[in-house]
């Protein structure tokens, strides 16, 4: 029975994974990694109720890493770093979209991490985002998909 629990939470885990459409994405990113007290001291900071929401009233910090982004959905992301991230890591994460003025704030979680010759890939799930940095996400990416049509029509 052991296989076949096995199975089926791969397969959970992959539906999970593909539950929203990932757009190529070269955008600048910032992180650091966050222990349990400084996650709720950033959540409680936004003002808001919801565990999901999450904004930063913080000014911007100068110990994030820098790092830039492989693709993105309103989900997470998928990151290269050159040291790997371990697996369950919660990290503050501030994406750069261009002609958005103000970057995007969240939570994340690093779900999975792979080796990529001398770099190694992280696939992060946001875990708090507020709903105006969410919309900023979701606006990119429409953009993006709606530019992605519009070459494939033409060509």
């Amino acid at each position: 029975m052991g296989e076949l629990e096995d199975m089926q939470a791969q397969a959970k885990a992959m539906l999970e994974q593909r539950r929203f459409e990932r757009m190529k994405a070269g955008l600048q990113i910032k992180y650091r990694a966050v222990g349990p007290s400084e996650e709720a001291t950033l959540i409680k900071q936004g003002g808001y109720g919801l565990p999901e929401a999450f904004h930063a009233n913080t000014p911007e910090i100068k110990d994030f890493n820098k790092v830039v982004t492989e693709d993105i959905s309103i989900g997470g992301m998928k990151i290269a770093t050159p040291a790997p991230l371990p697996e369950g890591t919660k990290l503050w994460v501030q994406v750069s979209i261009p002609d958005v003025p103000i970057a995007v704030n969240a939570m994340a979680t690093v779900r999975w991490t792979r080796s990529a010759g001398t770099l190694c890939t992280s696939g992060l799930k946001f875990d708090s985002i507020s709903k105006a940095d969410l919309d900023k996400v979701e606006r990119y990416l429409i953009l993006q998909k709606r530019a992605e049509m519009q070459k494939r029509s033409e060509g």
